[in-house]
């Protein structure tokens, strides 16, 4: 679950001002993040807990933990026998919440019918950014210097600052275009789409 942070902050020191822009700061999360928990006899295996969730598209790599009841039963005096607890995670369009969880309750429902040992419940757990959308961006490097601008004048102005020339910068980029046989310098001079940054640190003068 890629978790939505904003992308334009800056920071004041006592003669400059950094900041950082990023592509992604003005999107909306597209996806809803499931919780999908299977509580399972201690001897059920991996293999077993993902075939009686696979109809919903999940794998081994949607697993996020597994935990045990045992101690918990132990330490209430419960009768109940111990269980693990097996936790997917599962993102969906927003769009198509309600057919999402309209499967998730049949899946359920029917998992509960085969008295095999097996348990379901889901929750939200919250929502993303999907990495499609993320991509799909353009990264200019002129457009996130004028978000960099902007934002550092902003904070400049609110204690007092004029900016002056820059003083450094650097520039992130997803991994996801090495594949695309283009540098770094020549991926953001051009219209290039993927997650990105910049950081740039601007001087200050005082207002006259």
């Amino acid at each position: 679950m890629f978790l939505f942070v904003p992308a334009l902050f800056g920071q004041l020191s006592t003669n400059s001002v950094t900041v950082t822009a990023s592509n992604t700061a003005n999107l909306q999360p597209d996806q809803i993040v499931y919780s999908i928990e299977i509580d399972s006899p201690l001897n059920a295996t991996l293999d077993q807990v993902v075939a009686a969730v696979a109809s919903l598209g999940i794998t081994t790599s949607n697993l996020s933990s597994i935990d045990s009841q045992h101690l918990q039963a132990v330490v209430t005096g419960q009768s109940a026998p111990p269980t693990l607890s097996w936790f997917f995670s599962l993102a969906a369009p927003t769009s198509s919440n309600q057919t999402t969880v309209a499967q998730l309750t049949s899946l359920q429902q029917t998992i509960a019918k085969q008295n095999n040992g097996l348990k379901m419940s889901f929750s939200v757990r919250g929502t993303q950014i999907s990495q499609q959308l993320q991509q799909s961006q353009p990264c200019i490097l002129s457009h996130l210097l004028a978000q960099a601008r902007t934002q550092a004048q902003s904070l400049a102005s609110a204690a007092g600052f004029n900016l002056d020339v820059i003083q450094a910068m650097s520039t992130t980029i997803s991994t996801a275009v090495s594949g695309q046989g283009q540098s770094l310098s020549s991926f953001l001079l051009s219209a290039g789409s993927a997650p990105c940054s910049v950081t740039v640190k601007f001087g200050l003068n005082h207002n006259q």
